[in-house]
């Protein structure tokens, strides 16, 4: 894939919204099917108003009998004033199933936009997770966050307030449409020769819309990613005097997003101008022809006869359809909204990074000796041609210690990515007590490695909290011997809270060796066969290094250690030290030999020896 290939670009569906549905909608669809059932009891019931009023007009003033379908005539008074009270009992007892059904209805819809949105957020979130690391490496995190974030918001607030007013709406317009053919459906079927101007302005305006939100959606997600960047960032901002620049970049993003949204703002301007006009020639045409087909009888071959009472609900009809037009213009906008929100769920969902699933017939990692081997290994980054790792191949016993070590950028860091299955090599075979990890389910494999980074990351929450999330539920003992073989019990007694100091975001509480011996905790505390070092001891001064570098001896003695390496000093005693040049291995066997050979490895360790 390449890294200029958007979000929304990796969605392969026509309908990336009703897609979406597919997938979470199902739990959810009783709630849905009880809302519109509300609310269409609540609509049209509701339209009967009018026509109640209309009828009652024609048997006040004209010589009509109040005649509504469906009611016995033996129960309509006589009297012109218990006629009006009883049309009065009427219209409070269907405005009473008006508001009860409308209550259900809005209360079952807004249940079902909140299961939906929290089942799409969660399910965007899962698709996230099983990407593979590359993933993330070409996506910006801010750009992820708007899908997880603002584009589920869209969509919630689509389905909580734009599909009940969409419901709402066409329950109205078909009720309303009802009750004026039961009227006159000559007259009616005149007047719906507006429908198809309707159809005809919604769908220009609707691919206005579709594209100015794809772009304002895409817009949101750069401003977000940098947003990000420049928080994450804000110490170096800050030590280069970098406050100036990144304003400029921030604004920048700024403006494509303001402007983005002025594009959508422009088309939805346009939308009460239109649904005004043409609700006005609606109402203009109902009141002229109404009019002249009750003073003057059915024109042309029309038969169908008109009551003042009811043109009078002609008009009350007419003027009601300019609400459920206007929303059905303005829902058509919204659609095209949650549409491109979707299209960038859907994309995260179906992104083309190969997705971090286990085989079908993958078997779990049991009882591990820690044997490891590297068969022939090559691996190019996606979107590259450049081998970072070519044929490698290495071998370590149960319980030997292994330094990587050689230059930045020869491939070190990423023989431990693919150890843990961050990515798969596209060639050759890793295998841990012989069973090649791509056919073992990856919680397993990964349950057996405790993994340090060089830049550990600490989650928000306490000590305990950071040093437990390597484990399985480890008991407190277990944390605290975990700290301990660490050396980080002695300095967490000492905080305040002890155990249960909170870190802060990313551990910013904490100086770089306090971190780092907490993550070795951290991977140690579920008593892993294979321990995993990706240069624990780079970003620490020296009396720090010499504290941890103890406590890896002690932790290593009994272990398969897989130790990336800088500090040259820190794998002297490893039983072997692989040496990498441009992905390849160029020197391998113990430090003493190394030394003998005077190649790359002995070129490396006299620098570093003259440094010191």
């Amino acid at each position: 894939m390449s890294d200029a290939t958007t979000i929304a670009e990796q969605a392969d569906a026509d309908y990336p919204l009703v897609h979406l549905l597919k997938g979470v909608g199902r739990d959810s669809a009783p709630y849905a099917v009880l809302g519109i059932v509300g609310h269409t009891l609540a609509n049209s019931i509701g339209q009967m108003n009018a026509l109640l009023v209309g009828l009652a007009f024609d048997s006040v003033f004209g010589s009509q009998q109040f005649a509504l379908p469906g009611l016995p005539q033996s129960v309509v008074p006589a009297g012109t004033a218990d006629l009006l009270w009883f049309v009065f009992g009427l219209l409070v007892a269907v405005k009473a199933v008006d508001v009860i059904s409308a209550l259900v209805g809005q209360w079952s819809l807004g249940v079902a936009a909140q299961r939906i949105q929290h089942d799409i957020r969660v399910a965007g979130f899962d698709a996230a997770q099983r990407l593979e690391l590359g993933f993330f490496d070409s996506e910006a995190t801010g750009d992820i966050m708007s899908v997880l974030n603002n584009d589920v918001n869209t969509l919630e607030s689509f389905f909580e307030s734009d599909l009940e007013q969409t419901v709402f709406s066409i329950v109205n317009l078909v009720s309303v449409i009802g009750f004026m053919a039961y009227l006159n459906w000559q007259l009616t079927l005149l007047l719906l020769g507006f429908v198809p101007i309707v159809i005809v302005a919604n769908g220009w305006m609707a691919k206005l819309f579709e594209a100015a939100h794809s772009r304002q959606r895409q817009t949101e997600g750069m401003l977000n990613a940098r947003l990000e960047t420049s928080l994450s960032g804000i110490g170096v901002i800050k030590a280069f005097t970098g406050e100036a620049h990144e304003s400029g970049r921030t604004a920048a993003a700024s403006r494509e997003h303001r402007d983005a949204g002025y594009g959508v703002m422009r088309i939805a301007a346009r939308r009460w101008p239109i649904n005004s006009l043409i609700a006005g020639g609606w109402m203009v045409t109902s009141f002229v022809l109404g009019g002249y087909w009750v003073l003057n009888g059915p024109p042309l071959f029309f038969t169908a006869p008109l009551s003042g009472g009811a043109l009078l609900t002609f008009l009350l009809y007419t003027r009601t359809l300019n609400g459920p037009l206007g929303v059905v213009t303005g829902v058509v906008g919204n659609y095209k909204g949650a549409d491109a929100a979707a299209e960038r769920v859907v994309g995260l969902q179906q992104s083309d990074w190969q997705i971090d699933d286990d085989a079908d017939d993958a078997a779990d990692l049991d009882a591990v000796e820690g044997r490891v081997e590297y068969d022939d290994v090559s691996f190019a980054y996606p979107g590259t041609d450049e081998p970072v790792i070519d044929g490698v191949s290495v071998t370590v016993a149960p319980g030997e210690t292994v330094g990587f070590v050689g230059q930045t950028g020869a491939g070190k860091s990423t023989l431990v990515k693919l150890l843990m299955r961050f990515y798969r090599p596209d060639s050759g075979t890793i295998s841990v007590d012989g069973h090649d990890i791509t056919t073992v389910t990856r919680e397993s494999l990964r349950s057996r490695i405790g993994y340090v980074d060089q830049d550990p990351f600490l989650f928000d929450g306490t000590v305990r909290e950071n040093i437990a999330y390597g484990g399985e539920g480890p008991s407190e003992e277990a944390i605290r011997q975990a700290a301990r073989e660490a050396r980080a019990h002695e300095f967490i007694t000492d905080l305040p809270e002890g155990y249960d100091t909170e870190v802060g975001e990313r551990g910013v509480k904490f100086s770089g060796g306090q971190r780092q011996r907490i993550a070795i905790a951290r991977a140690i505390v579920d008593d892993p066969p294979i321990l995993v070092f990706d240069e624990a001891t780079s970003h620490v001064d020296n009396e720090t290094e010499v504290l941890i570098q103890r406590a890896l001896d002690r932790l290593t003695e009994d272990r398969t250690t897989v130790v990336i390496a800088h500090q040259l000093s820190s794998v002297r005693d490893a039983d072997q030290i692989v040496v990498l040049d441009d992905g390849r291995v160029v020197e391998q066997g113990d430090h003493e030999t190394l030394l003998d050979r005077a190649g790359t490895y002995a070129d490396l360790w006299n620098v570093q020896v003259g440094e010191i």
